[in-house]
């Protein structure tokens, strides 16, 4: 099959959909020919090579002529590119881009036989935290996109398994098109490394470790740890909380919440690492926090990534819940704001060593059900050859 993957960036640009769509994208590149439609730069920096293969992937990166935040830009001559590839299908990241919804329109309208694939990822739209003025400008653009644009996806990827009967009825018009996909970490993630120089550069040796991944912006709700954490370290004063991941604007914020209730030397902020640096502080920990505000993750990715290491996984709840994590079985699910519950069950994690120990196996056997490597060979080829009329498989 030729593959066309339309998204916003991609490597070596990184973050979740980047991430997700460099992986799958890499994978289905051993078999098939695999083009990727992308912007050439990002907040500033700017890619000089506009074309060139990485894994067997072709990158087509275009100029971008304009960007405002990150859902309106456009890109010079990538729709009319878009509209001559030679391609079977196409596969589009995320939905609520005009960009991305006009050349959706445009492509049906001009090559009615191309199938297209939607990966709305769309843990925004599903956010009622806005301001009015967000959810009413949101509101005017879904009526626009589910009557001229998301009808005319041929099929749409439900990443957690709960996105079809939460947030996207809203926005599909045909949700018999709505199949399960989920997201899911390299099967490089499980090697094996050594932690040594990482435990002695952060002290970690002999620590109860609470690690949390991701940017620090407010919507990842990293202040939810710090604030449970006085009366954590008051019992337990060698709990640490490592903070990895590249400040966004919210570190000062949480530096300043830390210093007001005295437990800087709890809490670590170690910035972005490389990725073997990553599993290095998750080979370090016991248990890995997602705390993001709720309508902000789709699946929760870095869940799966502490999982692999051994990490018991404690998350707010995303949609119906993460296929990650089965609350009291592997680890544990708590309400946004919650702050007695998540102090509850870390504690209970630190203070039982046999439940530790027996969800953390758990966590590591469940994190082996969501490679990419096999992901993409379940779910997503087979969807595609349906789609196309290749052979057999139905993806559900």
């Amino acid at each position: 099959m030729k593959i066309g993957i339309l998204t916003t960036y991609f490597y070596p640009f990184k973050d979740g959909t980047e991430n997700q769509a460099f992986y799958w994208s890499s994978e289905l590149a051993r078999k098939h020919e695999v083009h990727i439609f992308t912007s050439d730069r990002k907040e500033g920096a700017v890619l000089e090579k506009k074309h060139e293969i990485i894994n067997g992937v072709h990158i087509h990166r275009y100029e971008t002529a304009f960007r405002y935040r990150y859902y309106l830009c456009w890109n010079k001559k990538m729709i009319s590119d878009l509209l001559n590839a030679d391609i079977d299908i196409l596969h589009v990241h995320s939905i609520g881009f005009p960009q991305q919804d006009f050349a959706v329109f445009l492509l049906k309208l001009l090559r009615p036989k191309l199938k297209i694939v939607g990966f709305p990822h769309g843990p925004f739209l599903a956010n009622e935290r806005y301001n009015i003025g967000v959810k009413t400008l949101r509101w005017i653009y879904r009526i626009f996109e589910k009557t001229f644009v998301n009808g005319k996806y041929d099929a749409v990827i439900d990443c957690n398994g709960s996105q079809k009967t939460t947030w996207m009825p809203k926005y599909f018009p045909n949700l018999e098109k709505v199949f399960y996909c989920p997201d899911g970490i390299p099967a490089e993630r499980f090697k094996k490394i050594d932690k040594t120089d990482f435990g002695k550069k952060y002290n970690l040796k002999e620590k109860f470790v609470i690690a949390q991944l991701g940017r620090l912006v407010k919507y990842k709700g990293q202040e939810q740890v710090i604030k449970i954490l006085p009366e954590i370290v008051k019992k337990h004063p060698e709990v640490i909380f490592l903070i990895m991941g590249a400040n966004r604007g919210y570190k000062a914020e949480l530096e300043q919440l830390a210093k007001q209730l005295s437990i800087e030397k709890n809490t670590i902020f170690t910035g972005e690492l490389s990725y073997d640096d990553v599993l290095r502080g998750l080979d370090c920990s016991q248990v890995v926090c997602l705390t993001s505000q709720p309508g902000t993750e789709a699946f929760g990715i870095v869940l799966l990534e502490g999982m692999a290491r051994g990490c018991v996984p404690i998350s707010t709840k995303i949609g119906n819940g993460s296929p990650a994590v089965d609350h009291e079985a592997n680890g544990f699910v708590y309400d946004f704001d919650d702050l007695e519950s998540l102090k509850k069950y870390i504690l209970r994690l630190i203070e039982d060593k046999t439940l530790l120990k027996k969800m953390r196996a758990k966590s590591i056997e469940k994190a082996r059900g969501f490679v990419n490597e096999n992901i993409v060979w379940k779910y997503l080829e087979p969807k595609y050859k349906e789609l196309i009329g290749v052979g057999a498989g139905v993806a559900k």
